[in-house]
């Protein structure tokens, strides 16, 4: 794992002059980059979970509780700094290397604790290059992005809005610790804290934290103590505190493997695992849009109708679950604030709702942004989610919460909305199809409404629950109106073609990744295969769509377009929209979700499982002949492995971690042979289709009859 990983690891010879160029890391909580201005290192330090708490009588989500950027350390070289050669480490997840100068060169050894929330910064200069003093620079906390609040179309009727105006950011130093102080006039603060210790006039290490509290205000108690702490635990091994850190990441990469003939894409989809568990971990938040590495501008919070679902997509088939914990954690934390957030209020005695803009705590009035006043399908779509985590555990105590109560209460919002029309079928007054517009018998939610009485009447029935609302859900289900269509395929609405330069397949989501409509049920593969073929981008932003159109293809078998697509996102430029040299997509800022969906695009290309089934390789592009992966996961808790060698299927193993009904569609050519001395009971369905009896805990490995395993 070590040499293999190292291989990946990014390398800097020209120094990181911005954010896009960037060595980057993160423990889930906190982040850092590090990069060269005017002959000075920055340290820009990020802490995910910082946000303001006004009311939305401030704005909607970004101006009255955006996600604050922290600020940034400086260290001026003595000489001119004229190259590199450093290393982001991903294996070990730590920086190391040395900036040259003129003079001499500083060498750097930089980590962000997994365990501890601190960032660590040891510098050592070399020849006649001298250590000068970090400088703090903290960012102001105010909202980042453009125009005003009030302005036409963003929606309320508050006039004059208020404007938000935090105290002064102070700076004071307590026995050797410096802390740059935030105090929030909305309620709570946040602290970032530092000590620096010197050894001569060659050699330095920096701790910081950053704590943040709401709504007391104890963040600069909580920063000393957390410095005070390690800076003990270092005294006492600071070889054995690094390793505690580096320890949990190699326990991390090896809870999947895959490997495919691309060697750029490989590196992509290694630095997509790093940068996953940079952004998340359970006692955290959840991924939002900028991911860890926040820097402001237009969008410094949660988008839920499309980047927080597909941002956590790679983390299901990686079986790298522990990393959806935090969003699976926030539903339930926030339930209160779900259904406070519907409009008009006698409607929150059964329903809740999930606003498109948000910060962590999920609050946002449903007329809180006029844009978005008829934009209802952001909770149930997110529940999917919830329902993959589930699928893929097979843990019941996700049903129980927060899934059932949730999922009942979104669809209890649709409830009010529906109508019978004149041809008797249930339909939908104008509802927000994603990035377009109010459209009557929104195509959105139609498949919302669909998967969320469906898999309603699921729970149900595996929890035994004899809910009053059965036959009502029974009912939707039934008398919902059709889809709409026309001849490019499913339609955004009742009054509007899908358009062919859309970076949201949210029209789409009967297909992907609801599986509403699929290639084994349907009675109209054509219509499936137009409407995801006719989704190409021409003139929006191809990377943000590629991930989730190559997944949508690779559920339809198409796998040269799915690979197709999947490589707009490493090769295709637009103005107004880059991949950065370091990995990161950025559309203005950061824009996480479009990086790490890279990941799904080549996992849905060699594993499905929707439908109850497992399907191995089911959308390889022509030119990939030689594929492995290890321990990718399934739904109903499988662990799969396969290898392909010069385009021939030598070997699937599945290994049940619950017990369930084990249905797959092998990819082996000819009838399966089975390895070891204890055969399992197998029966084939139909054509390549097996029925495999496997209880909790037993395995078996299939291959080719002329294959020796």
């Amino acid at each position: 794992w070590k040499e293999m990983m190292r291989t990946h690891d990014l390398l800097w010879k020209v120094v990181p002059a911005d954010m896009t160029e960037a060595p980057h890391f993160g423990n889930g909580l906190l982040g850092s980059m590090i990069w060269v201005e005017d002959n000075t290192i920055r340290l820009q330090v990020f802490r995910s979970d910082v946000h303001d708490h006004n009311d939305h009588t401030y704005g909607w989500t970004a101006y009255s509780r955006p996600r604050y950027q922290i600020g940034y350390f400086t260290l001026k070289t003595k000489g001119e700094i004229t190259d590199c050669d450093l290393r982001q480490d991903i294996y070990n997840a730590r920086l190391k290397g040395r900036i040259n100068t003129k003079l001499g060169s500083l060498n750097i050894d930089h980590f962000v604790h997994r365990h501890d929330d601190v960032i660590y910064t040891g510098i050592q200069a070399s020849g006649e290059e001298k250590l000068s003093d970090w400088k703090w620079h903290p960012f102001e906390a105010k909202p980042s992005r453009g125009g005003d609040p009030g302005s036409k179309g963003y929606g309320q009727a508050y006039a004059p809005y208020n404007k938000q105006k935090n105290p002064e950011h102070l700076v004071e130093n307590y026995e050797g610790i410096s802390v740059g102080h935030q105090d929030l006039s909305s309620g709570g603060d946040y602290a970032t804290a530092w000590k620096v210790s010197r050894v001569g006039n060659d050699k330095s290490t920096m701790l910081i934290t950053i704590q943040n509290s709401y709504p007391e205000k104890t963040s600069v108690e909580d920063a000393i103590k957390v410095i005070d702490s390690i800076h003990g635990k270092i005294e006492a091994g600071y070889r054995k505190w690094r390793a505690e850190h580096q320890s949990w990441w190699h326990n991390y990469y090896p809870e999947s493997y895959v490997s495919f003939p691309e060697p750029d894409g490989m590196s992509m989809y290694w630095n997509n695992v790093y940068r996953l568990a940079c952004c998340t971990r359970p006692d955290a938040q959840y991924i939002d849009t900028p991911g860890m590495w926040n820097s402001g501008g237009p969008w410094p919070y949660s988008t839920h109708d499309y980047n927080t679902q597909t941002v956590h997509f790679p983390l299901y088939s990686a079986n790298r679950l522990h990393l959806g914990e935090a969003l699976v954690n926030a539903l339930k934390r926030n339930k209160v604030n779900l259904i406070d957030n519907v409009v008009p209020e006698e409607w929150q005695d059964d329903s809740a709702l999930l606003n498109l803009a948000t910060a962590f705590d999920m609050r946002g009035k449903r007329n809180g942004d006029g844009r978005y006043k008829e934009m209802v399908g952001c909770l149930p779509w997110l529940l999917n989610n919830v329902w993959l985590h589930y699928r893929y555990t097979m843990d019941t105590e996700i049903l129980k919460d927060p899934l059932l109560p949730l999922l009942r209460r979104s669809i209890n919002l649709y409830r009010h909305l529906l109508f019978e029309g004149e041809d008797g079928k249930l339909h939908l007054p104008p509802t927000f199809s994603p990035e377009t517009g109010n459209f009557s018998d929104c195509n959105f939610d139609l498949a919302l409404i669909r998967w969320g009485c469906k898999r309603l009447l699921e729970i149900c029935r595996i929890l035994e629950i004899d809910d009053p609302l059965i036959p009502e859900w029974e009912n939707i289900y039934d008398q919902l109106v059709e889809y709409q269509v026309d001849e490019k395929g499913y339609k955004l609405g009742k009054e509007r073609s899908a358009p062919s330069n859309h970076q949201h397949m949210s029209h789409l989501l009967m297909i992907y990744p609801l599986y509403l409509e699929n290639i084994d049920d349907s009675d109209n593969i054509e219509l499936l295969e137009k409407s995801v073929i006719n989704f190409q981008p021409a003139t929006a932003l191809p990377k943000m769509a590629a991930s989730q159109s190559s997944p949508a293809a690779a559920t339809l078998g198409l796998g040269n377009l799915a690979h197709q697509l999947m490589n707009s996102i490493l090769y295709s430029q637009r103005e107004n929209e880059k991949l950065g040299k370091n990995g990161i997509y950025y559309l203005a800022t950061p824009c996480i979700e479009t990086s790490l969906s890279y990941n799904t695009c080549v996992q849905d290309m060699l594993l499905q499982s929707w439908g109850n089934k497992i399907r191995v390789f089911p959308a390889l592009p022509d030119i990939w002949k030689d594929v492995e992966f290890h321990d990718f996961r399934t739904e109903g808790a499988f662990l799969v492995s396969a290898k392909l060698e010069n385009g021939i299927t030598s070997f699937i193993r599945i290994k049940s971690l619950a017990g369930e009904p084990c249905i797959i569609k092998s990819s082996i050519e000819g009838t399966p042979m089975q390895s070891g001395g204890n055969k399992v009971w197998m029966e084939e369905l139909d054509d390549g289709c097996y029925l495999i009896d496997l209880k909790k805990g037993e395995e078996v490995i299939l291959y080719t009859e002329q294959q020796e395993v």
